[in-house]
């Protein structure tokens, strides 16, 4: 059995590698945080509709009121409208507290995404070893 096949097991890893990669943007922001010149980056939030159609999961309109989005989401793309906090004299705009916040909000959502995906897991077996 493939549990990537499975729509919540493919959410769960998708946000997971979305979650690794703010992670690899972020660090490197950190590395930088005394390199002249250098903004801080980010990627944009994670698309949970884009990922839902891509885990085989569609929404469904069943009222003619409800709005239909009109742009197309793109995946794992930094984050152009960040504006910094602050920026240093050198034009460095890296403040390391707010990239240890995002940093924290980054590992409380991956672990997150990790305990759903092994508590799944452990119900998968559960119902397999109680047939």
């Amino acid at each position: 059995m493939d549990l990537a096949s499975i729509g919540l097991f493919n959410l769960a890893s998708r946000r997971m590698e979305y979650l690794s990669a703010r992670h690899k943007v972020l660090a490197e922001n950190i590395a930088n945080a005394d390199t002249p010149g250098v903004k801080a980056h980010d990627l944009k939030p994670f698309d949970f509709a884009q990922a839902m159609r891509g885990a085989g999961v569609a929404q469904a309109r069943t009222d003619a009121a409800h709005l239909v989005s009109t742009r197309p989401a793109a995946a794992f793309r930094e984050d152009r409208r960040v504006t910094p906090y602050e920026m240093a004299p050198d034009g460095n705009g890296v403040v390391l507290e707010e990239q240890m916040i995002k940093t924290a909000e980054v590992r409380g959502a991956y672990d997150l995404a990790a305990n759903l995906f092994q508590k799944h897991v452990g119900m998968m077996r559960q119902a397999f070893v109680s047939r």
